[in-house]
């Protein structure tokens, strides 16, 4: 009989394969297309923030040299103000000493207002001041400047006059900004083109006792600012735009091949009349809330990443571009590296788990074969060895296993049926002979039966003349008990008595002791009542000689007398009343120890005869102790009569019982010999190895 076949789908390795391989497939595109995502959009996000980062860095960068530009101006013109206005000499030779000490520098300067040190006259008749460092009508404007040409390595400085320059930013500016605002402070100039050089000039207004007198001031060179954004040109490899605060491109790293010339450079144009004008609106937008977009170039005609920062200083602001495939193109070469590593990586697991599922639906297909073929009793054959180490391999180890184990009891089974055979022979045998031993013991079991019968019935009796002998026995240790008890009540009665005794002796000490205190007091009255009459008789004696003046004292003195005499004849009597009470109490003190003596002794006598009849009452709970042990001796051993009795009485059934088992196991044996037939005849149907 053959094994049906079982169609893929439904088969261990199409299960395997639908619901393991391909969901697992399915989860690592899943995780691998979700993880490329997530790498692009966070270098998306890196290249944002490093553009926004590098526009910040050029902004920051701007600001300090443009605040260090307006300090150089505003310490020239506090120098004015601490000492040096109206000094024109020193004031001229300190510019030129600004101009020589930093190398950007293309000028340094010191403008007065018309005649505003009183010295315009004098000064343009004198000799003192070069006439370079004034105009036709002697105002000071001293201009220290480096001739454009080649550069040399020693800088030759030249003087000569500002002119025109009421109407110019450098000088309007500083000078409306205090009008205004009544404070000094830095301006600085939109960048203008002078002599082919483009610059910018930081100046500072001259102020003495709160009025407006000049302006001293610096111009700087703007080749730095095309420095700083090739810098940052070569740092994010895209380019920079530098815009003024007027709207106009100073720099942009896009004019860098032709030097600034040609049609198509920006530097110096205006940001509405350039290509930008379109996302000028945007960039102003970006520097305001410092945030990075993206949209289309209209020079390169490509979607470009564009980030913008304001210079805190100068109101200038710094825009760097760089085009959306140079940001992204490591992100998107890291995207496409994931993809095919994860599609790779699919393939080989895909491939790994179809071969497990291959290999663990080839070894449970043989472990069900083998299963079928044992269930039809064919035990001829073992299974294939596997040495895998999963589940698969066990469960194929383990019905080998099964199938040895199974030959090996078919074929023990066998062999014990023929053996079982004459075992139940020999069991019919014996059961007979155990069936007449069991009417034997039957018949002497009931003999015995009798006699325990008899034993049982005496013990009972027995019992009852114990029980009597026990409760006469407790009687007379409860009476003796409660003869106890009254006893123990009489001691404590008398202990209490005697306690009480010593109390009403100690009290009548108490009382003793006050009175002596009582005593002490009369006394001493006694004494006070002596003196009082001594002194009434000196006082009257004195009243006597004083004459009529003392006749009112011989009256005081006679009753103070009086009342020393009655008050020593009142404590005379206290005196004898308090003898009389400390005699009787002393007399009841005597009377109260005797009698507390007495009381003692009958304690002890009580106590005595207590111990005595307590001695009475543990022999007689002795005895009935005893007579309680023979009593549970004289029970013990009926009941184990009557044990005895219904013992006996049991195996007398038992073996009546033994007998009809004796006959009963002469037909299980029968039943034995007809079973092994049946055993012999299924084993029969296994096909086992030779």
């Amino acid at each position: 009989m053959s094994t049906p076949t079982t169609p893929f789908v439904h088969s261990l390795a199409g299960r395997l394969f639908l619901y393991g391989v391909v969901p697992t497939l399915l989860v690592i595109g899943g995780i691998v297309g979700a993880s490329a995502s997530d790498n692009y959009r966070d270098a998306y996000r890196a290249e944002e923030r490093l553009l926004d980062l590098n526009a910040d860095g050029a902004a920051a960068e701007l600001s300090l040299w443009n605040g260090r530009w307006n300090d150089v101006a505003a310490t020239m013109a506090l120098a004015q103000a601490e000492g040096l206005f109206g000094r024109r000499k020193a004031s001229s030779d300190h510019a030129r000493a600004v101009a020589e000490a930093f190398p950007l520098t293309i000028g340094a300067y010191v403008i007065y207002e018309p005649d505003a040190d009183g010295q315009d006259a004098a000064a343009l008749a004198g000799t003192e001041v070069p006439k370079e460092a004034m105009d036709a009508k002697g105002r000071f404007v001293p201009y220290w400047y480096v001739p454009s040409g080649p550069a040399t390595a020693e800088r030759m400085l030249q003087l000569k006059p500002n002119t025109d320059m009421e109407t110019l930013e450098y000088y309007l500016g500083p000078k409306t900004g205090f009008a205004q605002t009544g404070k000094a402070a830095a301006t600085l100039t939109e960048p203008y083109l002078y002599e082919g050089e483009l610059m910018v000039s930081h100046t500072f207004p001259i102020v003495r006792d709160g009025k407006f007198v000049g302006i001293t001031g610096v111009d700087r060179s703007l080749d730095l600012l095309s420095q700083v954004a090739e810098g940052i040109r070569k740092r994010v490899g895209g380019d920079v735009f530098i815009v003024s605060a007027g709207r106009r491109f100073i720099a942009a790293t896009t004019d860098r091949a032709g030097d600034g010339a040609g049609p198509a450079a920006l530097r110096m144009r205006e940001v509405t009349a350039s290509p930008y004008a379109a996302l000028a609106a945007r960039w102003r937008e970006a520097a305001a809330e410092g945030t990075v977009f993206e949209d289309l170039d209209p020079v390169l005609g490509e979607r470009c990443l564009y980030a913008t920062s304001a210079v805190a200083v100068g109101g200038w602001r710094v825009v760097v571009r760089r085009t959306e495939a140079d940001a992204l193109r490591d992100a998107r070469s890291a995207r496409t590296r994931n993809i095919l590593l994860g599609v790779l990586g699919s393939a080989v697991i895909g491939g790994l788990l179809f071969l497990l599922a291959r290999a663990v639906s080839r070894r449970v297909r043989g472990a069900a074969e083998a299963a079928d073929r044992i269930a039809r009793g064919d035990l001829s054959r073992g299974l294939d060895a596997t040495t895998s180490r999963d589940e698969t391999g066990q469960l194929v180890r383990s019905m080998g296993t099964m199938d040895r184990n199974l030959n090996a009891l078919i074929g023990s089974v066998n062999d014990a049926s023929v053996r079982l055979g004459s075992t139940a022979t020999e069991i019919a045998a014996t059961s007979r002979e155990q069936e007449t031993a069991a009417a034997t013991v039957g018949s002497a079991v009931s003999e015995i039966a009798a006699a325990v019968h008899e034993i049982s019935a005496t013990g009972v009796a027995l019992v009852r003349t114990m029980a009597s002998v026990s409760e006469n026995a407790a009687e007379t240790a409860r009476a003796a008990g409660e003869g106890r008890a009254g006893l123990v009540g009489i001691e404590e009665v008398m202990r209490s008595l005697d306690r009480a005794t010593a109390t009403i002796a100690e009290r009548l000490a108490t009382i003793d002791e006050r009175s002596k205190r009582i005593t002490q007091v009369v006394t001493t009255i006694t004494q006070v009542a002596d003196r009082t009459n001594i002194l009434s008789i000196n006082a009257a004696v004195e009243a006597e000689k004083a004459g009529k003046s003392g006749a009112g004292f011989i009256v005081i003195a006679r009753e103070i007398r009086r009342l020393a005499d009655e008050t020593a004849s009142g404590t005379l009597d206290i005196e004898k009343i308090v003898q009389q009470t400390r005699d009787a109490v002393s007399s009841g003190v005597v009377e109260m120890n005797r009698f507390t003596e007495q009381v003692r002794r009958g304690v002890h006598d009580v106590a005595t005869a207590g111990t005595q009849l307590t001695a009475i009452i543990e022999r007689v709970n002795r005895s009935t102790e005893s007579f309680e042990q023979v009593d549970a001796s004289i029970r013990a051993q009926a009941v184990g009569a009557q044990q005895i009795n219904a013992a006996m009485t049991t195996l007398s059934g038992n073996a009546r019982h033994s007998a009809q088992a004796a006959r009963e196991f002469g037909v299980a044996a029968d039943d034995l010999r007809n079973a092994i037939a049946v055993l012999t005849e299924a084993v029969a149907r296994f096909k086992l190895k030779a």
